[in-house]
């Protein structure tokens, strides 16, 4: 792989999952998406962005969806790679979360993405203990939604206090928390977020969060602690790389948060 920039925090779908996908997110959200939500659109926008890798982050809505999707992840990256990574897909009830959680770590899968407002479940609830475990004893990484929607949610499940809650109950759990750790909760999450045991990655901030507030969580947080992410093929996708480039950090710490940190501490 070429180190040029990795994108830890992508969504594509099955193609022929992509238009309800679609119809359905744009209109939950009132956005236009910059591509579709397939391989080949997100190949595209890759290669216009100067990105090497992405890794996909899958979500789930019934536990009808978990094995198809995770079969579909499979073979996209076997057949891509040297460009394409992924997390798998688990959704709380599944009954035979074992089974499939060694299916996903023995097929190359790095990790599992939740997405607790669009799965119904606070992070800490007890009914997830048994799955994180299982994320643990398979040595995955863990990516949470963290925060709001671009609409708000009427019932907000991916609070910053629940994740707190669920650090100080699994203290060996790799967590990366999306968007900077907590969409449109940023006050909150430099009360209770920065500077404990959680990695963040930047998809969705830009634009949102001012260039000077990003700055001072990157650095308060830890540089070694940040992963680049577009959150393609989301609007806020376009201009991400040059509002983080215009941070005006030193060169180490760009090379370690565009690419560095994601392939040492997730790809390796």
């Amino acid at each position: 792989m070429e180190n040029n920039i990795i994108d830890i925090h992508v969504h594509i779908f099955p193609d022929y999952m992509s238009v309800k996908a679609v119809e359905r997110l744009e209109n939950k959200y009132k956005l236009s998406f910059i591509a579709k939500p397939v391989l080949k659109d997100l190949f595209r926008f890759m290669d216009s962005s100067n990105i090497s890798f992405s890794i996909i982050q899958p979500v789930s809505t019934s536990t009808l969806q978990v094995e198809v999707l995770n079969n579909w992840l499979l073979e996209t990256i076997k057949d891509n790679p040297d460009k394409i990574g992924a997390f798998g897909t688990m959704f709380p009830g599944y009954k035979d979360f074992q089974g499939e959680l060694s299916r996903i770590k023995e097929g190359g899968l790095k990790g599992v993405k939740f997405h607790p407002n669009f799965q119904s479940f606070y992070p800490d609830d007890e009914k997830m203990d048994g799955i994180y475990r299982e994320i643990i004893n398979n040595d995955l990484w863990t990516l949470f939604h963290a925060g709001d929607e671009v609409t708000p949610v009427n019932k907000l499940y991916s609070k910053v206090e629940s994740f707190v809650r669920l650090r100080r109950k699994f203290p060996e759990m790799k967590i990366i928390l999306a968007h900077l750790g907590g969409f449109r909760l940023w006050d909150e999450v430099i009360d209770k977020i920065v500077g404990e045991d959680f990695y963040l990655d930047l998809s969705y901030t830009f634009n949102f969060l001012e260039g000077f507030k990003i700055k001072d969580i990157i650095e308060k947080h830890g540089s070694d602690r940040i992963f680049f992410a577009t959150d393609f093929p989301l609007p806020n996708s376009k201009t991400p790389i040059k509002a983080f480039l215009d941070l005006g950090f030193d060169k180490n710490t760009v090379e370690k948060i565009l690419y560095r940190n994601a392939l040492e501490k997730v790809l390796s």
